[in-house]
């Protein structure tokens, strides 16, 4: 059985549709010997109704220590991929503060962690495998993106092993996301982890925890891993300190 010591993918909250504080998330990570948790609220047009509102509070994250009860909490962000250009939330606004910069720049530069995902929606549609293929290797070129979430439920299909090459030239992470299991059949969510090991692209196992009480919690993802026998060292966020190997937590100066 592998051993997965932190959760990269936990929400907190802010994000409207989740239900614990960062305290009650820390707490109960700690109740399951998680090392390290990252609070990864959505930041984008579909979840966020004020973007100010969502800047400030992102940016404010500043404020918090490094370790609550007991486990490290990494300030991250999951920032909607907004375009089949691979844009993230907020490209194109200016930041209210710093004019000099975008919106999606103010935001990213407090992170430690930033996940990349698509969350389909009325002013963003599939298109062709061709296009989504893009959007995914430009998302992971963007030198503030740390991980590519649940691409294997996004309902945009992609030529996997384009994808995965560029993870690996860029060294960034493909996330297997465990609450992707709950949603039918995540057979792509295998092809992805099986491409993964043959390929040597790092991946990340979370729970994409929206209630204190599933941070930890990967049965189905680990299963399923399992039975493809992947190869451990490939697991980014086994430990905080193999964790802290692979991602850049210091985002001022990119």
């Amino acid at each position: 059985m592998y051993q997965i010591k932190t959760d990269m993918h936990v929400h907190s909250i802010f994000t409207n549709h989740a239900y614990s504080t960062i305290e009650e998330n820390a707490r109960y990570a700690n109740s399951q010997g998680i090392e390290a948790i990252a609070i990864t609220d959505h930041f984008g047009p579909l979840f966020l109704g004020d973007m100010k509102e969502g800047m400030f509070q992102i940016g404010n994250r500043v404020i918090l220590p490094e370790e609550i009860c007991g486990v490290r909490v990494l300030k991250g962000v999951e920032i909607d991929i907004v375009d089949h250009e691979g844009n993230l939330a907020y490209y194109d606004k200016k930041s209210p503060t710093n004019p000099e910069i975008t919106v999606q720049e103010r935001v990213l530069q407090s992170c430690e962690l930033v996940i990349a995902s698509v969350h389909p929606w009325e002013k963003f549609r599939p298109a062709t495998k061709v296009e989504h293929t893009k959007m995914y290797i430009n998302a992971l070129r963007n030198p503030y993106v740390d991980i590519i979430g649940h691409s294997g439920r996004a309902g945009m299909e992609y030529e996997i092993d384009e994808v995965l090459k560029v993870a690996k030239e860029e060294n960034k992470i493909i996330e297997i996301n465990n609450h992707s299991f709950d949603m039918g059949p995540s057979m792509i969510c295998k092809t992805i982890a099986e491409r993964c090991a043959e390929l040597g692209v790092s991946i990340a196992v979370n729970s994409d925890a929206h209630f204190a009480y599933y941070i930890g919690h990967y049965d189905k993802a680990l299963a399923m891993l399992e039975e493809i026998h992947f190869p451990e060292e490939l697991i980014a966020n086994a430990s905080l300190e193999r964790l802290l190997r692979v991602i850049r937590t210091d985002k001022s100066h990119i």
